[in-house]
């Protein structure tokens, strides 16, 4: 299963801005209703009121990506000084991808985010054939 982890940015507002938060809020909301319940992460930011918040996704399939696409591109789309930050590590590689409101391109999204789960079905399909016995010690014997 991919972990992306998702932190949302606006040019206009500040993280601690009221307005900001309540943005954020919605985005978490559709991000819930297309997914299902999101790991929520908070750090402390020295000198700032709050804290930064970060989302995981947990993408499991391409109808869990589809409905992040939605909800991303739909609010993305309201306000263009939002953007939306998206980074995952696979076997060790980490990869990024920034996704603004005068840039949403659904179809450019969508393919970001399968790279990912198809590089952690990869990853996956490697640890499994290392985890199982049989094959490669009875090919020695051949």
């Amino acid at each position: 299963m991919t972990k992306v982890h998702l932190e949302a940015q606006s040019d206009r507002f500040g993280e601690d801005d009221d307005r900001w938060r309540s943005q954020v809020h919605l985005l978490h909301r559709a991000l819930d209703e297309a997914v299902g319940p999101l790991e929520r992460r908070s750090e402390p930011v020295p000198g700032a009121k709050g804290a930064l918040s970060d989302v995981v996704l947990h993408l499991t399939g391409p109808g869990i990506v589809a409905g992040v696409v939605a909800a991303l591109a739909a609010w993305l789309k309201r306000d263009r000084g939002r953007s939306v930050r998206l980074t995952w590590t696979v076997d060790g590689r980490r990869g990024e991808f920034t996704v603004t409101g005068t840039t949403i391109d659904n179809d450019t999204l969508r393919s970001a985010l399968e790279h990912g789960l198809r590089a952690a079905a990869v990853e996956a399909e490697d640890s499994a054939a290392v985890d199982e016995p049989g094959d490669r010690n009875g090919a020695l014997g051949d």
